[in-house]
């Protein structure tokens, strides 16, 4: 097949730059790839390419070429989608570079195209070529900058595969992103072997990378002398280039390590460079993966690590081929390289390990790796992604798919509740396409998103458009039932964000369905069908506040025919326990003296969000000031008029309105308002 990836440039010195060409250089034996860049900037990259792989830079933005595009006036606009830093005062990435990927994307013949940045996968969302999208974060999405990540999380939804460095970003990433976690896939960096081995003999520690102050050379430095001052013959490299190298230079100077610290400047490649050590150490405060950590252990170096999220844990085996130590306790991070350095066979054999376990980051390692996640994500391809949800006359939901493929024979419907208690169930799909979730013993009480999931575990979640659900005979469905189960059991599907197919599942061993209220200045009469509930001695219907859930007025409630309730409300008792500028006042049925409360709602109809549909009329209630404080409080006023530089005083409430309304949670509630005089 036919590859290409999405870099902004390949003339820096990063590690993703690092990683994007190791995986092409590696996915190059078997298939025709090739590196878009959005820019370049200098001849070469700073890593080796494979030849194999080709490269075609958007805009050529160095002076001496012959294909410069610098005398472009484009070249100087700011692009329209691509996201742009608003510290930026000149563009990074121009117009002229954007117009041309999406060209690019429009017209090319690849097969996959992967982002390696983020903001490329913001710019491939918008993409209309029929082709595999998939991108890889090789950060930490959580820590984006807010000026592009909640358009790059929506991007998510329109890729077919998403990696992550480490099985905590998977996990993050899906909890950021819920309805992508069905395509996430952990994908390590791919790290070449290393030309040249140590020897584990010069007695010489490596620490490399970018010196910036996440990066913590600092901590190794504060390390080395502790170890230096007991082992006077040993020495630090640390390589890289930075914002930082002023600082660590001054640190070295004022611990007298002058002659026993070097800082040896970048190195491209730096892998020759670690077969001259004999130990590695990576000081970082962060580090979503650490392809130093694979380069040093592949060069037979132990290394010992701060445990940075995530990727330092997920690369050394504590105690096999390395160490890791907390993050800021440098004395810990002394006594791991002392450890290594004192016992020259302990030193040598975890060296032969490192070499050992790098090997899972290698290109045929990776290569495989990445080749089946493509795999995965053109069997979600083949399957459906579209349903129709019917309501039948007992209420179950009978779900349409469409005839499945061959190989996607054996799928089932996964629906998994949405919230804070995560739950799975699953129900058959017919090779035909069709499927059923049933009324009773189906779902559990919540909201239920819904997908198609294979066999071998490859899922796609199912959207609706407006016509896709079809809830007519759910009122016809006759409740409550006879069947000596719950009181209730509904299911109600509908599209929920995304234009996800979700069910909402009510189950409720009893309840009070609200048919009626009788609004007047006085009282509010609400009348119930009482389910699954039968009323004695002391019955009431109690109003509970909703933030102290000890305040609560009681109202005499009184049995009709056929297991119906009423009671009457009294306004004059809401209005008494007000305390401005609002209260809620949540509904309940007691069914007898001591007998647990039972919810008063609206449940038993197609209205998703009854908030919004039922109203009702809301009384205002005039509150009558107390005679005997009158003078009291004309008295007050003119002291707060006073005080007020001659402004008059705000005058006191005299009016209270009574609102009745269902909650988001299809409960009857009385909030009560204050009104301006």
């Amino acid at each position: 097949m036919k590859i290409s990836f999405l870099v902004r440039d390949l003339c820096h010195m990063g590690g993703v730059v690092s990683a994007t060409q190791n995986l092409a250089g590696a996915l190059a034996a078997r298939h025709e790839v090739e590196i878009i860049a959005l820019r370049k900037v200098r001849d070469e990259s700073y890593f080796p390419l494979d030849p194999r792989v080709s490269v075609r830079a958007l805009t050529d933005l160095r002076k001496h070429s012959p294909t410069s595009d610098l005398d472009d006036p484009l070249i100087e606009v700011f692009p329209k989608v691509y996201p742009v830093d608003p510290a930026e005062k000149k563009p990074v990435v121009s117009r002229l570079a954007e117009l041309r990927l999406l060209e690019f994307l429009a017209n090319t013949d690849s097969d996959v195209v992967v982002s390696s940045s983020p903001r490329n996968t913001i710019m491939l969302s918008y993409a209309k070529g029929d082709y595999l999208r998939v991108t890889q974060e090789h950060s930490m999405p959580s820590i984006y900058a807010k000026y592009y990540q909640g358009r790059l999380f929506k991007a998510y939804h329109s890729l077919d595969a998403l990696t992550a460095l480490t099985p905590e970003e998977v996990e993050s990433i899906g909890k950021l992103v819920p309805g992508v976690r069905n395509r996430l896939a952990v994908m390590p960096n791919c790290v070449p072997a290393a030309p040249v081995q140590s020897k584990s003999t010069n007695k010489v520690i490596i620490a490399a990378g970018l010196l910036k102050e996440n990066k913590n050379f600092a901590a190794v430095i504060e390390a080395f002398a502790t170890v230096v001052a007991k082992r006077s013959d040993w020495r630090l490299r640390i390589y890289g280039g930075g914002t930082e190298k002023a600082n660590l230079r001054k640190q070295i100077e004022s611990l007298g390590l002058h002659n026993t610290v070097t800082l040896m400047g970048p190195a491209a490649p730096v892998s020759p460079e670690f077969s001259k050590g004999s130990i590695f150490v990576l000081p970082s405060k962060r580090e979503a993966f650490g392809n130093v950590i694979v380069e040093a252990m592949a060069a037979g170096l132990p290394v010992v690590s701060t445990d940075a999220n995530h990727g330092p844990r997920n690369i050394i085996t504590h105690g096999e081929d390395g160490f890791i130590v907390p993050g800021g306790d440098t004395d810990a991070m002394a006594g791991a390289i002392l450890e290594l350095v004192e016992d020259d066979e302990r030193r040598a054999r975890m060296g032969e390990a490192a070499v050992a376990n790098a090997v899972r980051f290698h290109e045929p390692a990776s290569c495989a790796r990445f080749e089946a996640i493509l795999h995965d994500a053109f069997v979600r391809r083949a399957l459906p992604t579209t349903a129709t949800a019917q309501v039948d006359a007992l209420g179950s939901v009978n779900i349409e798919v469409g005839t499945l493929p061959a190989e996607a024979h054996g799928a089932e419907i996964a629906c998994r509740r949405v919230g804070r208690n995560p739950a799975e169930e699953r129900f058959a799909i017919t090779p035909g396409g069709s499927a059923v979730v049933p009324w009773h013993d189906g779902l559990p009480e919540g909201t239920w998103e819904l997908s198609v999931c294979t066999s071998d575990g490859n899922e796609v979640p199912l959207t609706v458009d407006g016509y896709g659900c079809d809830v007519r005979d759910l009122l016809n469905v006759q409740l409550p039932r006879d069947t000596g189960g719950p009181a209730l059991e509904l299911l109600l599907p509908h599209r929920g964000d995304m234009d996800r197919l979700r069910i909402r599942s009510v189950v409720r061993e009893a309840h009070a369905e609200v048919d009626a209220l009788a609004v007047d200045t006085g009282t509010i009469g609400v009348e119930a069908g009482a389910w699954g509930v039968t009323l004695g001695p002391g019955a009431v219907l109690e109003a509970v506040h909703r933030k102290d859930k000890n305040r609560v007025l009681s109202f005499p409630a009184a049995a009709l025919e056929g297991h119906r309730v009423t009671a009457t409300v009294s306004c004059a008792a809401l209005v008494a326990e007000h305390e401005g500028p609002e209260q809620i006042w949540d509904v309940w049925l007691r069914p007898a003296s001591g007998a647990d409360r039972v919810q008063v709602g609206k449940l038993s109809t197609d209205v998703l969000s009854p908030i919004s549909v039922f109203t009702f009329p809301r009384p205002v209630i005039r509150i009558l000031p107390d005679p005997s404080r009158t003078l009291l409080a004309k008295v007050g006023r003119r002291v707060t008029r006073t005080l007020n530089g001659g402004k008059p005083a705000p005058r006191p409430v005299s009016k209270v309105e009574i609102r009745p309304y269902y909650t988001a949670l299809s409960q009857l509630a009385f909030k009560t308002v204050d009104v301006e005089p």
